[in-house]
């Protein structure tokens, strides 16, 4: 089993995200009103902020509701020039978003507190529903289309498959949490250096009991992390993988 390391001198994160789902405390939009309330508590550590109306906001509320595929989808984006972290606002969803340079955990951490904060005190949801972590991770150790950084084997009858171009979805359930795991090779991501192809691997945890309150849900958040970064580095990537990468133990 792979030892952990505290951090990765070559950083493959791009992207981390915490996602929360709720169900409204009224009949009102939260969509429409919690974006003003966000902006004003986020104004104070972040005076540049600039707040997006996106094209998702002109589809009805009673339409949106009863379509899966548009029921978590955001309505508004806020962010910072400059600045890693974005926010996303919808009627039954929000996202803290902390793009490329990733600050580490115990700064994002406390981000998604303070965002939680806000949130229970705006009281526009009584409680929440599901909430996940989740990391982006762009490989290029080899040129993609390429699996040989994870400790993945497919073979389809005679085909090997480990360098041809995949597409997959697993999930998997361990000490009380769900892992939702895609992987896609090869993949294009337009990162602030340029365009970069390599290998993605996007890795969601998610608590398979849903938060009774907002303090369980930040309760949860050291087990979501914890989970996820064991099942990365001991199940995931492989030991040349990480050693490529320049771990700090």
């Amino acid at each position: 089993m792979n030892p952990i390391p505290k951090r990765l001198n070559k950083e493959p994160l791009i992207e981390a995200i915490w996602q929360v789902q709720f169900e409204p405390a009224s009949d009102q939009p939260v969509g429409d009103l919690l974006p003003g309330i966000l902006y004003a508590a986020l104004r104070n550590d972040h005076p540049n902020l600039l707040l997006h109306r996106l094209p998702t906001a002109d589809i009805p509320s009673q339409v949106a509701q009863f379509d899966p595929s548009l029921r978590h989808m955001a309505k508004f984006r806020m962010e910072e020039t400059g600045v890693p972290f974005l926010f996303q606002v919808g009627d039954r969803a929000v996202t803290l978003n902390c793009r490329k340079p990733y600050v580490g955990w115990i700064a994002f951490k406390q981000k998604i507190l303070a965002l939680i904060d806000t949130l229970e005190t705006s009281r526009l949801m009584p409680v929440p529903q599901r909430h996940s972590l989740r990391y982006i991770d762009l490989l290029n150790l080899a040129p993609a289309p390429d699996l040989s950084a994870l400790q993945l084997a497919l073979q389809l009858g005679d085909f090997d498959v480990q360098a041809r171009p995949l597409q997959m979805r697993l999930e998997l359930e361990e000490n009380e949490c769900l892992h939702v795991i895609q992987f896609a090779t090869p993949a294009n991501v337009q990162l602030p250096e340029g365009l970069t192809e390599g290998s993605i691997v996007d890795l969601e945890t998610v608590a398979t009991t849903d938060p009774k309150d907002w303090q369980e849900a930040r309760d949860q958040l050291e087990k979501l992390h914890d989970r996820s970064k064991h099942l990365f580095f001991e199940h995931i990537l492989t030991k040349e993988a990480i050693e490529h990468m320049e771990p700090e133990y």
